[in-house]
């Protein structure tokens, strides 16, 4: 809940015809996890249910990859309160397919 911890993460980026500049377009992020979402080690389905890759899942690299990714894998995200400013699920079903395919 700091949030001078967090990022504005776009859920398609801004160079994709797709991306647009909207709040429903993007994700509150730590830094980490913004990092981890843009390089598809962490996807978040239309439903708004955290995914960690599968090869994270089986890394064993201490307690900051198990607290910090590991334990997410499964959950929701908490959502704004106002339904404009949430993720968009059409947009993070698109994303979530490029999350899904093998890397």
């Amino acid at each position: 809940r700091e949030t001078r911890l967090l990022d504005a993460a776009h859920i398609i980026d801004d160079r994709d015809e797709q991306g647009y500049p909207l709040v429903s377009n993007g994700l509150s992020l730590c830094s980490i996890h913004h990092r981890a979402f843009d390089h598809d080690l962490v996807g978040i389905t239309p439903d708004y249910v955290v995914k960690i890759r599968e090869s994270i899942l089986q890394e064993h690299d201490g307690e900051m990859l198990l607290h910090g990714l590991q334990k997410m894998h499964g959950k929701k995200i908490d959502l704004p309160r106002s339904i404009p400013s949430r993720p968009d699920k059409s947009l993070l079903e698109i994303r979530f397919e490029q999350f899904s395919r093998p890397a």
